[in-house]
């Protein structure tokens, strides 16, 4: 094992190996909730895993195939199968930082 480091990051040439060799699963299927169903390294599991999710009678539609990095998403129902390209259309400016420490009360029950 080679844990010398790279000298500019202080990666270690074993994390740097260990990070080449991680399979990436970009797609990822969500039910109608948002919630996420799976993870797929390859487009084309994805869509005909999502297609079958979706014909099932339990399934919370629309299922959703999204690849974040392309900003792209398919959205599956019974019926159809549509793709969506994202888009800002407007960029909105966040809020300044707050000095003071704030306090969230206490939830009250009734």
């Amino acid at each position: 094992m080679d844990q010398e480091s790279d000298g500019q990051t202080g990666r270690t040439r074993e994390t740097v190996r260990e990070a080449a060799t991680r399979r990436v699963k970009p797609y990822a299927v969500l039910n109608g909730y948002g919630e996420q169903l799976a993870t797929f390294a390859e487009w084309e599991e994805a869509h005909a895993w999502a297609h079958l999710a979706a014909s099932e009678g339990s399934a919370v539609l629309p299922v959703e195939v999204e690849e974040r990095l392309q900003r792209i998403t398919r959205r599956i129902t019974r019926e159809t199968c549509e793709l969506i390209a994202w888009t800002i259309f407007t960029k909105i400016a966040g809020c300044e930082p707050r000095e003071e420490q704030l306090r969230i009360p206490p939830y009250a029950l009734g």
